[in-house]
């Protein structure tokens, strides 16, 4: 049979990017938990702001508000959104990338939610970093979620595999980790397309914010992962507490 032949001659590599392996329910409930804690606060805000303030506008971030001593905006602007298409967007793509992230990091406790958090708002602040350094006298101000998550898909384009080391920065591993994730995830990249194909510029689309979360998701990657212990959370070390 020619499936024996090709078998024998050269043998079918293994999928990069391995399934999400739930252990049970628990498992499975414990790995949304981080996300629910972040699109818990942006819901009650953007209600909460649209409904006292018509928009959340006040809580976008620019150099001339930074200026001003407006330094909560560092991080109030990760909560912020321009409309509902923009926090369903947000809150579609971070409830697809936050389990896979939370499998990566262990099994869930305060070492992994804060491994997750760090690396959320890391690569948001680096998102607003980078968004400020090319714009910095903009009166236009930029808000969302969108540089965080960035971050969380580099994070998988450099760890697509939860039982392997990550991949090592500019190496073949990790271009092939690329590509292989564009096949995988064909809807989820056409979530990230939706504010291309219906206006970018009335979405508010800050394409700096979104390069600087995702290098910032490359690059905490490993000491992410080394700080949390280097395994998935379906393996467990008995020696541990909890």
């Amino acid at each position: 049979m020619s499936f024996l032949r090709r078998e024998e001659s050269e043998p079918e590599a293994p999928p990069l990017f391995q399934p999400e392996t739930y252990v049970d329910p628990l498992i499975k409930r414990n790995r949304r938990i981080p996300t629910i804690v972040l699109a818990v606060p942006m819901v009650i805000a953007f209600v909460w702001l649209l409904w006292d303030q018509g928009s959340m506008i006040g809580w976008a971030i620019s150099g001339p508000r930074l200026a001003e001593g407006r330094f909560e905006l560092l991080f109030l602007h990760m909560f912020a959104h321009g409309g509902l298409m923009h926090i369903v967007f947000n809150l579609s793509v971070l409830a697809a990338l936050g389990p896979a992230i939370m499998e990566r990091l262990g099994p869930f406790g305060p070492r992994s939610f804060m491994g997750f958090m760090a690396l959320f708002f890391g690569s948001g602040l680096a998102g607003a970093a980078l968004w400020l350094a090319i714009n910095p006298a903009s009166t236009v101000p930029m808000l969302g979620a969108s540089g965080a998550i960035f971050g969380l898909l580099g994070f998988l384009m450099r760890h697509p595999d939860p039982h392997g080391a990550p991949a090592a920065l500019l190496s073949p591993q990790l271009a092939r980790a690329f590509v292989e994730w564009i096949k995988l995830h064909i809807p989820l990249i056409a979530l990230f397309a939706i504010p291309l194909l219906l206006g970018a510029e009335n979405f508010g689309l800050a394409w700096e914010a979104h390069l600087g979360g995702f290098i910032a998701g490359l690059l905490l990657c490993g000491p992410i992962l080394a700080w949390c212990g280097g395994r998935p959370d379906w393996v467990y070390d008995e020696s541990e507490p909890g």
